[in-house]
């Protein structure tokens, strides 16, 4: 069965990978499997998958925008993994259920395809649903403890601390990586809007945002004085940073989580933040008062221009919903709810397809697979849901700031699903839930061993 499915996913991928360039790739893995153990091998590639999710087309192939380092080795990874003899899951059983749901997701979309208008837009999302899926998987497979949680929060860290310099840059002197959506965007602020690693702005905030909760935890085990100075750094750098953006629910998003980190880790260190905070504000109001002004402009503006962008989305919103009423519960098929949306809003069909982005993940669910997409949306409600209890069922016995993360980083994705376009390619967003069912995992493991 595990190699039906195998072949069902290469036929997918297919539609973004040239199967003929992976051939070679694969037959040097399988060299590799007589000089390096065959579970040792796959969790180097792991740690390959992680790193280079982060990177994208930066580590790809010059001219081929869809073949990268991370797809060869995600696919790679999935092929041999089936051959593994031992399969360590057995910490795994308290996800099982969402496991499930996730695997029922996969299969539901795909039976979409039977009424799909584009099938080649359906196999691309059900390609992406398998790539989130098995990031998710290999996420809590490999963070076993949170011993080897921790290892894989520094690597977060420095990837943070990258993105945190590479947007400091963009801030102050107008220069991009080459794929930063400033070269598409030609706006009064896009010069100098920090965009990082990823495509845009919005992705940009999110990002920050979604990664504060790990990165923070990961710096209160640092010593003093670096653990006060790093922690008060990586708090107010990022909020600058996401206000350059103008991305308002990033922003809202960011200033929650980090009042949510404060909140049980304030006790220890109280005064000794309020004194950074106090001499960082003052030194801004004395020696930089432009530069406090230029961030109260970005704030308000941010807020209050952005009027037309917000009826399109509304437009986007009532348009979609009329849609899923149109196919009676049944969706349009997986992938298509952004080809279908602008044929609603021309009233007639196409010459070419053209994608316009729903900018609610949630409405797209629905409107791409009618009733399968109950099985993502249960999947969130149940991630969620099982996150909170365990905080409260657990907060007094063991690490309070670890088991809050889980919730935090769900309730930054619910925002990141309505404020960026799309969200079922975006990489980074899925490691963290990933992230988020690996420490909830431990959590429950280790509440089940102190119960027995």
């Amino acid at each position: 069965m595990l190699i039906g499915i195998g072949l069902a996913i290469l036929a997918a991928l297919a539609t973004v990978l040239p199967f003929g360039f992976l051939l070679p790739v694969v037959a040097i893995a399988v060299l590799c499997l007589f000089i390096v153990p065959l579970d040792k091998l796959l969790f180097y590639m792991w740690i390959g998958i992680f790193i280079s999710a982060f990177f994208g087309a930066y580590l790809g192939i010059p001219g081929s925008e869809n073949i990268f380092l991370f797809r060869i080795l995600l696919l790679l990874h999935f092929i041999l993994f089936l051959f593994l003899p031992e399969k360590q899951i057995a910490h795994m059983k308290p996800m099982r259920w969402l496991f499930f749901l996730l695997a029922a997701w996969l299969i539901g979309f795909t039976i979409t395809l039977f009424w799909s208008e584009s099938v080649a837009a359906g196999l691309r999302y059900i390609y992406y649903i398998f790539e989130l899926s098995y990031l998710i998987f290999l996420s809590v497979y490999y963070l076993r403890t949170k011993e080897q949680f921790f290892t894989f929060s520094k690597i977060i860290t420095v990837i943070y601390v990258l993105q945190i310099v590479i947007g400091l840059a963009e801030v102050f002197t107008g220069w991009h990586l080459p794929q930063s959506g400033a070269f598409v965007y030609d706006t009064t602020t896009s010069a100098f809007q920090p965009t990082g690693l990823l495509f845009n702005t919005n992705d940009y905030a999110l990002f920050l945002t979604i990664f504060l909760p790990v990165v923070f935890w990961r710096l209160t085990k640092l010593r003093q004085p670096y653990r006060a100075i790093t922690l008060v750094l990586v708090s107010l750098v990022p909020l600058y940073l996401v206000i350059t953006t103008y991305s308002r629910l990033g922003l809202i998003a960011y200033v929650v989580v980090l009042i949510a980190l404060l909140i049980p880790y304030a006790k220890k260190i109280s005064i000794l933040i309020g004194a950074w905070i106090m001499f960082l504000i003052t030194n801004v109001l004395l020696i930089l008062p432009t530069a406090f002004s230029k961030v109260n402009e970005i704030v308000d503006s941010s807020f209050t221009e952005k009027g037309a962008s917000t009826s399109d989305r509304l437009e986007r919103y009532n348009t979609l919903w009329q849609m899923i009423k149109d196919s009676k519960l049944l969706g349009v098929g997986a992938g298509n709810a952004p080809l279908k949306l602008e044929q609603y809003r021309l009233g007639h069909e196409q010459v070419q397809e053209l994608i316009l982005a729903p900018h609610n993940f949630w409405l797209e669910l629905i409107a791409d697979g009618g009733i399968f997409s109950i099985f993502p949306l249960v999947f969130f409600i149940l991630l969620l849901g099982m996150s909170v209890y365990y905080w409260w069922t657990t907060r007094k016995h063991g690490d309070a700031l670890f088991m809050v993360l889980p919730i935090l980083i769900v309730l930054v994705f619910a925002v990141a699903a309505v404020a960026l376009s799309t969200v079922i390619d975006k990489r980074y967003l899925w490691i963290a839930i990933g992230m988020a069912v690996a420490a909830l995992n431990i959590t429950i493991n280790k509440w089940k061993e102190r119960k027995q």
